[in-house]
C-alpha cells in the first residue's frame, strides 16, 4: 500500500487491514479445547457409538424414553478441527447425560463392551501411531462436569464468532463489545477457580484451560493500542452507545483514569480527521469573461476600464467571502460531530438497524453518514477461498451424522435442482416481427 499514489488510500491507509477477528476466536478456544481433550474425547466416543448403528440408535432412543428426557433433537457427532461444532455436540449431549448413564448401567452390555476395544492411533485426521490405543471412555462424572462448564464458558464465544460472521448485517460496531466480554468471561473463569478452596482435578483443568487462552488472547487483542483504531470509531457511530460508552468501556480497562480519557480523545481525533477526508472541496470559481467593447471612443473606453476596475474589486470581495466561508466550514465540521455525541442517545435494542438510522438522519449528519456508510461496512471476517466453493456447508448442515454416501448424492442433486431456475418464471416476449405474423394470422382467420 504505500507504493500507491499520495492521497489515493484513506488516512494513509493506517486502519485498513482488520484481522479477521472469527480466525483469532478460533485460534483462542483451540487452545482451552486442549486441557479438556480428554473429556471430549470421552464423551465424543460416547456418540460415536449412538451414532454408529441404526439398532444402537434405536437403544439410545429407548433409554431417552425411560428417562423421560423430552427433547426435539437428538445427539450430533462434530468435526474435530471444528469448535463450534464440537461446542453444538456437547451442548445437545448434556441434556441426554442420564440416558447415557442408563446405558452404562450394564457392565456386560454392548456400550461397555465397545469402550474395552482397541481403536487406530489418529488425531484429527493424522496417524500418530502405527499401534492402536485404547478407547477412550466411557465419559465419567468428572467428564461430564467439565463438558457443563465449558459449553456454558463458551457461549459467549459461539454467540461473538455468529455476530462475526454475518454477511448480511454490519459487525463492525459491536465487535468491540463481543471482545471486551470475552475478556471478562475469560478473567471470571480464573477468579472463580482462584476462590475453591480446596483445588480438584477439574478446576486446575480449568484453570489451566483460562489461562492459555488469556495468554492468546493478549497476543491478539490485549493491547488497545495495536488494536485496529477503527473498531472503536464504528462503536461510536452506533447511535445506541456513541462516544460515552467507548468512555465508561475505557475506564473499566484502564487503571489511570486519565489513560481511559486519552484514548477517548484519540479515537476522537480520528473521527475528526476522517471527516476532514470526507470533506468535499469548495467548487472553483468559474472563468471570468473578458468584457468587450463595441465603440472605440474615448468615453466608451473610459466606461469599459470603469467596469473592468469594478469587476476586480467584486472578485476580489468574492474570494474574500470563500475564504471566510472555508474557516466558517471548519467550524461547521467540529460542530457536526460534536452535535451527534451530545444529541440523545437510542434505546438499546437488539433488533436495531443502524443502516437505517443513518439513512433516515444522513441530512441531519451528512458529513458522518458518509463515515458510516462505509465504516460501517468493513467485515471483521473473512472467508477462504477453499470454504467459499465448497458444498459441504451448504448441503451437509451442521447436524451431520452417519450419512451413507447414496443420501449425500441426493442432497447434491435435489440442491442443484431447488436452485436451478424454474422454466415456468421465464418470461418471452415476442419481437415486432413475430406479433405482426401473428396479428395477420388472426385476421386472415376472421375473413
Amino acid at each position: 500500500m504505500g507504493h500507491w499514489g499520495n492521497g489515493s488510500l484513506l488516512l494513509e491507509g493506517k486502519y485498513m487491514h482488520i484481522r479477521c477477528c472469527a480466525h483469532i476466536v478460533n485460534l483462542i478456544v483451540r487452545d482451552g479445547l486442549k486441557k479438556l481433550e480428554k473429556s471430549i474425547l470421552c464423551i465424543r466416543n460416547a456418540v460415536k457409538y449412538v451414532r454408529s448403528s441404526p439398532k444402537r440408535l434405536e437403544d439410545f432412543k429407548s433409554c431417552v424414553k425411560k428417562e423421560q428426557i423430552e427433547c426435539k433433537g437428538l445427539v450430533v457427532l462434530d468435526v474435530p478441527t471444528r469448535w463450534n461444532s464440537t461446542y453444538m455436540m456437547l451442548e445437545a449431549s448434556l441434556k441426554f447425560e442420564k440416558a447415557f448413564w442408563r446405558m452404562g448401567e450394564d457392565d456386560e452390555g454392548p456400550y461397555i463392551s465397545w469402550f474395552g476395544e482397541d481403536e487406530p492411533d489418529v488425531e484429527d485426521g493424522v496417524v500418530m501411531s502405527h499401534y492402536p490405543r485404547k478407547r477412550e471412555g466411557p465419559p465419567t462424572n468428572e467428564d461430564w462436569n467439565n463438558a457443563c462448564t465449558f459449553v456454558n464458558f463458551l457461549k459467549v464465544f459461539y454467540d461473538a464468532t455468529l455476530k462475526m460472521s454475518v454477511t448480511l448485517h454490519p459487525a463492525s460496531h459491536t465487535t468491540f463489545h463481543d471482545l471486551i466480554a470475552m475478556e471478562e468471561e475469560i478473567e471470571d473463569l480464573l477468579m472463580e477457580e482462584e476462590e475453591i478452596l480446596s483445588e480438584t482435578q477439574t478446576s486446575k483443568v480449568l484453570k489451566d484451560m483460562a489461562l492459555n487462552m488469556k495468554m492468546k488472547f493478549k497476543k491478539y487483542w490485549g493491547d488497545l493500542d495495536k488494536l485496529n483504531q477503527i473498531l472503536m470509531v464504528a462503536l461510536v457511530l452506533d447511535p445506541r452507545y456513541k462516544l460515552g460508552n467507548l468512555e465508561f468501556i475505557l475506564k473499566s480497562r484502564f487503571e489511570n483514569p486519565e489513560d481511559a480519557v486519552k484514548k477517548k480523545n484519540e479515537i476522537k481525533e480520528i473521527l475528526k480527521k476522517l471527516y476532514e477526508e470526507y470533506a468535499m472541496p469548495p467548487p472553483p470559481p468559474p472563468p471570468s469573461t473578458q468584457s468587450s467593447s463595441y465603440s472605440s471612443d474615448t468615453t466608451t473606453m473610459n466606461t469599459s476600464s470603469s467596469l473592468n476596475r469594478g469587476g476586480k474589486k467584486r472578485r476580489q470581495m468574492t474570494e474574500n467571502w470563500r475564504k471566510e466561508t472555508r474557516a466558517n466550514d471548519v467550524v461547521v465540521l467540529e460542530h457536526e460531530i460534536d452535535r451527534y455525541i451530545t444529541d440523545p442517545i437510542e434505546d438499546v435494542v437488539d433488533e436495531f438497524d443502524v443502516l437505517k438510522w443513518w439513512k433516515l438522519n444522513g441530512v441531519k449528519y451528512p458529513g458522518l453518514a458518509l463515515i458510516a456508510k462505509d465504516v460501517l461496512a468493513i467485515p471483521v471476517s473473512t472467508v477462504a477461498s477453499e470454504s467459499c466453493f465448497s458444498t459441504g456447508g451448504r448441503v451437509i448442515n451442521s447436524f451431520r451424522a452417519s450419512l451413507t454416501p447414496k443420501i449425500v448424492e441426493a442432497l447434491i442433486c435435489s440442491q442443484n435442482w431447488l436452485r436451478s431456475d424454474d422454466i415456468s418464471s421465464l418470461q418471452y416476449e415476442p419481437t415486432i416481427q413475430e406479433m405482426e405474423f401473428y396479428e395477420s394470422i388472426e385476421l386472415g382467420m376472421s375473413l
